[in-house]
């Protein structure tokens, strides 16, 4: 598991309650796919369609995931990147990829 799917999984149960109650089970299985749970290719294609999740969905958890934005995904929840057009100004300076942010926000709050 990479440090930041580490440092999501560390959040105390206060923080996680202020993301809308908690992360989605998406969110959760793509933290267990970092940490092999799932296996790797069409391994792991195969676990997560037979656990009956949408193998896509949640690849991109994992890939953004691996790419730190967890992390900044939290902090959008925080309000630390703004609202709206100024969100995507302050993620796309910062080097990030507004999409997948906003992506990864919505899944940890379903």
């Amino acid at each position: 598991m990479n440090e930041i799917a580490k440092k999501v999984m560390k959040l105390s149960d206060e923080e996680l309650g202020k993301i809308a109650g908690g992360v989605s089970a998406n969110y959760i299985v793509a933290l267990d796919v970092l940490d092999g749970k799932y296996g790797n290719g069409e391994e792991r294609v195969k676990k997560l369609k037979a656990a009956g999740y949408d193998y896509e969905t949640i690849q991109r958890l994992v890939n953004g995931l691996s790419k730190g934005y967890g992390r900044v995904a939290i902090d959008v929840i925080d309000g630390k990147y703004g609202n709206g057009e100024a969100r995507v100004k302050a993620l796309k300076a910062a080097g990030y990829d507004a999409t997948l942010v906003q992506d990864m926000v919505n899944e940890i709050l379903k």
